[in-house]
């Protein structure tokens, strides 16, 4: 939903245009992430530059940047030649993590496949393992060797 409204808006009308609620406007504001106006007429108003930043802000946590990292970005500002290598080593510690997420993930999808493998698949006759012994004995017990009959 475009907001092109160059006309000031309510906090709700904020909110609305950027895709949040009225408490995540509230405590981007209490983090320093979004300036608080002052009140005119009784009421606090906003303007589209605050809609695209709080898109700014969505945008990079979709990406896996924290809220400080977010915070770091928008004190960037521009994009220029003295800020590249700022903006190049905030995405390469990103990229980093990501791949170490990645690894991890992966790490736990080869131990859910063991799990799997030796106490989800059907033995060919009835028997019974210990769960617990078997995570602490990575899925030895639950081998058909070692199952107790039932």
């Amino acid at each position: 939903m475009e907001n092109t409204q160059s006309e000031p808006m309510t906090i709700g009308a904020l909110a609305k245009a950027a895709g949040v609620g009225v408490e995540t406007v509230r405590f981007y504001q209490r983090k320093g992430l979004l300036e608080t106006p002052t009140r005119t007429k009784g009421y606090r108003t906003y303007g589209v530059s605050d809609v695209r930043t709080i898109r700014f802000i969505k945008r990079v946590q979709e990406l896996g940047f924290s809220l400080k990292d977010a915070q770091d970005l928008l004190d960037i500002a521009l994009c220029s030649s003295e800020t590249r290598p700022r903006l190049a080593e905030a995405c390469r510690r990103k990229t980093e993590e990501i791949q170490h997420k990645i690894s991890d993930l992966n790490r736990m999808l080869e131990m859910v496949h063991q799990f799997s493998d030796a106490c989800g698949s059907e033995p060919s006759e009835p028997v019974s393992c210990n769960l617990i012994d078997c995570f602490e004995n990575d899925w030895s017990c639950c081998e058909p060797s070692n199952r107790r009959e039932i």
